[in-house]
């Protein structure tokens, strides 16, 4: 019984652990593309202004 609780808590970290990783790199991505979306909105704009 014991021996279960503890493989329980330890599959709960290792979930939590993965939801954090994933939210983390949710985070990056996201750093990284938006702003390359927004320059190439500007660009695509500013190309068609010309």
């Amino acid at each position: 019984m014991i021996t279960v609780a503890t493989s329980a808590i330890q599959l709960d970290r290792a979930m939590r652990r993965r939801r954090i990783a994933k939210i983390m790199f949710a985070l990056v991505f996201a750093v990284i593309w938006i702003p390359a979306a927004i320059v190439m909105l500007i660009a695509g704009s500013s190309d068609r202004r010309r």
